[in-house]
């Protein structure tokens, strides 16, 4: 791949993630679709030997997660798993690629209540897998999802110390997330979560320098960066602010 193919490749993907941002910005279910389905198609279209094609890979499966989100049943399951599998294929291009393997957690997170029963718990053990994966990438940065999983697991001191953990990592979504957030339900109930959301609240305001969660073609090594990163994960968008 010459230096033109590879500015195509880089032109293709940043075009494809404007369309993203649209559709998550827009209210209209209908139009989000379309949006997301067009951007699909201009990361598609990158050449597997340009440089850009591991960000199109990536962008692909955030495009996956976000349509999953707007359909339902088997349709919804059918993205989640594609976005897996793009997730993946960023893994075995490159292993310490920290943005995949959290969101590929994500996606099975999102994934397993739409199995069967049978399905379900392999599934959140493969997402535990996925966020140790990115915790070994960077330290901390998959703190919240371990309590997500714990939560779930109704182990509840475990729970704890892993949102503790996020607090001291600054890794936790807003308040108003959490206690939106369906794997938190049992938790936001117990005894001890009103004390530490208001430690929580005690944490200084950060910097945000990025929050359009989405990779940049433009050559540089963004995808293995998350210091300072908030998870965010309400059913309508996941972002990384870094």
């Amino acid at each position: 791949m010459g230096l033109l193919g590879s500015i195509v490749g880089k032109s293709k993907v940043k075009s494809a993630n404007k369309k993203v941002l649209a559709a998550r910005e827009t209210d209209d279910a209908a139009l989000a679709s379309r949006l997301l389905s067009e951007a699909m198609l201009g990361y598609e279209a990158v050449e597997s030997d340009s440089k850009a094609f591991k960000d199109a890979l990536y962008n692909w499966g955030m495009a996956l997660l976000y349509l999953a989100r707007l359909k339902e049943g088997q349709e919804s399951k059918a993205h989640y798993q594609e976005a897996c599998k793009k997730f993946s294929f960023c893994l075995v291009a490159k292993s310490d690629y920290l943005a995949a393997a959290l969101d590929w957690g994500v996606a099975l997170m999102e994934l397993a209540p739409l199995q069967e029963e049978a399905d379900r718990k392999a599934t959140y053990a493969l997402a535990k897998d996925k966020f140790s994966i990115a915790d070994n990438i960077q330290q901390g940065v998959a703190s919240y999802n371990f309590a997500c999983l714990h939560a779930l697991n109704k182990d509840f001191d475990a729970c704890k110390a892993s949102l503790e953990l996020a607090k001291d990592y600054r890794n936790l979504p807003d308040e108003d997330e959490i206690l939106k957030d369906v794997d938190m339900q049992e938790v936001i109930n117990l005894a001890w979560f009103p004390a530490f959301i208001e430690s929580a609240k005690e944490l200084p305001m950060r910097e945000v320098t990025r929050k359009d969660g989405v990779e940049d073609a433009d050559g540089a090594d963004n995808s293995t960066s998350y210091s300072d990163v908030i998870v965010r994960k309400e059913k309508t968008k996941v972002d990384y602010k870094k």
